[in-house]
């Protein structure tokens, strides 16, 4: 009975192993379905971070945009702030045309010998002179009035000046002269200061000052040239070449374009043609 047992159960596990072999298909389907999930699964996994970087891109996009924008914006908008800004900056006036005339003028005589005299004003576009022509009328308006005393003007217009210079003879027809200056701004149309005059010509105080002891020294020499035999005129060269004096001096430019200088408080020998000393430097 042990031998018949024996058989069966034999018998029975040679069925179960060919039942093994013929249902291989089946672990092989087995293995295919988590193959299959595999597969959806990284489907999924791939298909979802594509969507998802999609996306964001397109965020990433729409942001970058709307940056861009806002940086152009704002790029754009800085140079119309800078362009307002230089739009209310003052700008500086050009320099108007300058002329200068009569302000006055008149002919008379004294025997026969006809005078001409005459005083001037300046006029430039887009300022005011009347300061400086109200102040040219008071001094020599009375003066030209008279019947022996001349009035005579000369000028010269620089680049941002005007240089006006005005010879009074009080005797007509004699020796004696008187000299005024007028250095008129072409910006302002206001009178300029010895400083101003010097900065706008490019000399310096001292070297304007070296050259006007040395215009001083060719003036005595020129015109008065015994002056160191003379005490009188000798003392007044002294007074003449003196700091004080020096210091008076004032600049202009002829009416040719030269540099000069005006000594107005000193006073040279009427003999010697000119009260005021005048030379170009």
């Amino acid at each position: 009975m042990n031998k018949k047992i024996l058989a069966i159960l034999m018998a029975s596990c040679t069925m179960l192993s060919m039942a093994a072999c013929v249902n291989k298909p089946v672990p092989a389907t087995s293995a295919t379905v988590p193959s299959s999930e595999t597969s959806e699964m990284s489907v999924t996994e791939t298909t979802v971070p594509e969507t998802e970087e999609t996306t964001i891109s397109e965020e990433t996009t729409e942001e970058t945009t709307a940056e861009e924008t806002s940086e152009t914006s704002e790029t754009t908008t800085a140079p119309s702030e800078t362009t307002t800004e230089k739009a209310a900056t003052p700008t500086p006036k050009p320099i108007g045309k300058t002329t200068v005339t009569n302000a006055y003028s008149r002919t008379f005589k004294i025997g026969k010998q006809k005078f001409t005299t005459k005083y001037p004003k300046v006029t430039i576009k887009g300022v005011s002179t009347s300061a400086v022509n109200k102040e040219i009328a008071n001094k020599f308006g009375p003066i030209a009035k008279k019947n022996d005393s001349v009035v005579k003007y000369s000028y010269y217009v620089g680049k941002k000046y005007v240089s006006i210079f005005v010879t009074v003879n009080l005797d007509a027809g004699k020796d004696g002269n008187d000299y005024y200056v007028y250095n008129v701004s072409r910006v302002t149309g206001k009178k300029m200061t010895k400083a101003e005059m010097l900065k706008l010509l490019n000399i310096k105080d001292s070297s304007f000052k070296s050259k006007v002891t040395a215009g001083i020294k060719k003036w005595w020499t020129t015109n008065v040239p015994d002056y160191k035999k003379n005490k009188s005129y000798k003392d007044m060269y002294n007074k003449a070449v003196a700091s004080k004096s020096i210091n008076s001096a004032v600049p202009f430019v002829n009416s040719k374009g030269k540099n000069c200088f005006l000594l107005r408080q000193m006073k040279a020998p009427t003999q010697a043609g000119n009260n005021d000393i005048y030379a170009t430097i």
